[in-house]
């Protein structure tokens, strides 16, 4: 049965959710203190998903625990609507908790589980809103299971039924789809974002998966060393990184970055890269000739011809994968192949000669050394 909006009541009002200059110091006698989270700032609105999305150790896991009432807040604010929660008890606000490590009950079944909560907090109808919540996370077949019973994927399958099936007007997800095998996940993820939809619930959603947060978030954070390093769409943040470490980060396959010196080449920015390659177009306009640089260039923005302006190179290899190709060249005077996403009707030999081109405005300018993009 497919459940529909009226199976389970919407969140009543959805609210937004601001953090401030958020700090956590953590401090121990004789050693030295370490900040994990350096003055965060981020304004999410009401009803909106948003991915915290960085590498292991980013500070984005302690990020939500604070938010959560589960850390400490050495300084900042965090504020639900014009609520001031960051010195509020866990219990006191008003958030829906799934996190990674599952915390279930090992004595009750899935669907006790599910409606503990509910039943603690005489919530009418729960017994509907837990059958709701199943059926749309294919569950049914494990409510009266245990949860020693169950495998990895299927109690974090639980643990995200329980936070979703409160309807808080704040839902805090850790992680949720990381133990689900690829084609759970797929199916979880799609009904993660119908459910946040439907139900209005402001998310913020942990991950270091780049495909769960380029697919579910509105916006996403991206995060490294405690520190956001880029808030916006998508697309925003695929399109115009707003440094090296977002560009790197952000994209499948990974960006090339190639070193080079600047050359203003009537009235436009090129980059000359390695001893004989040649040159790239750049839509920058405002760097000085001979600035050292890292170019990045998307796989999916770059082309191959036989002849023109762009890089000289050769194949190194050539990978078929049925829906495109990648042809990873290399160029004389450099060490990185360069990697490129091609048609899938075209094949490339090793040892052929191509030139690699870009539009100007899909090739990227960062500072040799800070990494910041150049404009």
């Amino acid at each position: 049965m497919t459940a529909t909006t009226t199976d389970v009541p919407k969140t009543t009002t959805a609210q937004s959710l601001t953090l401030t200059d958020l700090v956590k110091t953590y401090a121990s006698r004789g050693r030295e203190s370490v900040t994990a989270v350096k003055g965060i700032d981020l304004a999410i609105e009401a009803g909106e998903l948003v991915a915290l999305l960085g590498p292991s150790g980013c500070g984005k896991t302690t990020t939500l625990r604070m938010i959560a009432g589960l850390e400490t807040v050495t300084s900042g604010s965090i504020r639900i609507g014009d609520r001031e929660i960051s010195q509020l008890p866990a219990s006191k606000r008003g958030i829906g908790v799934g996190f990674e490590s599952y915390a279930l009950y090992p004595p009750l079944s899935v669907r006790e589980n599910l409606l503990y909560g509910l039943k603690a907090r005489k919530v009418k109808g729960a017994e509907q809103m837990v059958a709701s919540i199943s059926s749309r996370l294919e569950m049914d077949e494990l409510m009266d299971l245990r949860p020693a019973g169950l495998s990895s994927g299927q109690k974090q399958r639980v643990a995200l039924a329980r936070a979703l099936v409160r309807n808080p007007p704040v839902l805090l997800l850790d992680e949720p789809l990381s133990h689900l095998d690829a084609s759970a996940r797929q199916r979880v993820r799609r009904e993660l974002k119908v459910l946040q939809r439907e139900f209005g619930y402001t998310t913020i959603v942990v991950t270091h998966d780049q495909v769960e947060a380029l697919s579910l978030a509105d916006r996403l954070a991206v995060m490294d060393a405690g520190v956001v390093q880029q808030f916006g769409t998508p697309d925003e943040v695929f399109d115009d990184p707003a440094n090296l470490f977002v560009a790197e980060f952000v994209g499948e396959p990974q960006i090339n970055v190639l070193r080079g010196v600047t050359k203003h080449v009537d009235g436009r920015v090129h980059v000359e890269i390695g001893s004989r390659a040649g040159a790239l177009a750049t839509a920058v306009t405002d760097v000085p000739d001979g600035t050292a640089v890292s170019v990045g260039i998307r796989p999916q923005d770059c082309t191959l011809s036989a002849d023109g302006p762009g890089l000289r190179t050769t194949v190194a290899y050539f990978e078929h994968l049925l829906e495109f190709g990648l042809a990873t060249s290399t160029v004389a005077g450099i060490e990185e192949g360069i990697v490129v996403q091609t048609p899938a009707q075209e094949v490339y030999e090793p040892e052929q000669e191509v030139v690699i081109g870009a539009p100007p405005e899909r090739v990227y300018l960062f500072d040799a050394d800070t990494g910041e993009r150049l404009r």
